[in-house]
């Protein structure tokens, strides 16, 4: 009677948690995170090839969701979470020392500052007051000549740098490869880096809050 009612209105049932999980784009994450996994348990030749199986299948979960209209925040979430997880265990890999601590901890404070209040709000309202080159790399999602660069470096970068570690005959391994990924990595810092600052700004300017005694 309820989910008649709200069909007539023009407003489709909310979908319940279980529903929301299983998600085609949802599905598309675990995926991703069980071909993580089985890249941390094979050996190299076998693990540049499940990385990169992992990567290509970033853009489809947006895809999908867009196209099912399967949108969800945890969706989002999601996604965002299993590409800093993938990136931060190949930096782990192929950086030795405390180096590789820089690009992790810099992409996990961005995620921490981009998700505060869940799933795709980070999105919305969050780069209105963004300088014009962030704007230029994170218009329509990415979808311009900055925002292409910026992609390529995120998941080139780290890629690059193993590739160079353990698989330096790979196409992935050559010196013109790693200027391309490099520059766009060296971009996704700088707006990186600007998120945090204007996290950090607006909490120092938020009002305190009232607490009962």
């Amino acid at each position: 009677m309820v989910k008649a009612q709200l069909q007539q209105h023009g407003k489709p049932p909310r979908p319940s948690a279980a529903q929301v999980l299983l998600y085609i784009p949802n599905i598309v994450g675990y995926v991703r995170l069980s071909l993580l996994l089985a890249a941390c348990c094979t050996k190299s030749t076998i693990t540049l090839r499940l990385f990169l199986a992992n990567f290509l299948l970033d853009g489809l979960d947006g895809y999908l969701a867009r196209r099912l209209q399967q949108t969800s925040a945890f969706g989002a979430f999601l996604d965002v979470f299993v590409d800093v997880l993938s990136r931060g265990t190949l930096w782990a890999w192929a950086l030795e020392g405390p180096v590789a601590a820089v690009p992790i901890l810099l992409e996990g404070i961005t995620f921490t500052c981009t998700h505060k209040a869940g799933g795709a709000a980070w999105k919305i309202g969050c780069f209105a007051d963004a300088p014009g080159w962030v704007r230029a790399v994170m218009a329509n999602g990415f979808k311009t000549p900055l925002g292409a660069l910026t992609v390529v470096g995120l998941m080139g970068c780290p890629l690059w740098f193993w590739a160079r570690r353990f698989a330096p005959t790979s196409v992935l391994a050559l010196p013109a490869v790693g200027c391309i990924v490099i520059a766009g990595r060296c971009l996704a810092a700088a707006v990186e880096l600007w998120v945090i600052a204007r996290h950090l700004a607006a909490l120092v300017n938020e009002p305190p809050q009232e607490h009962d005694a």
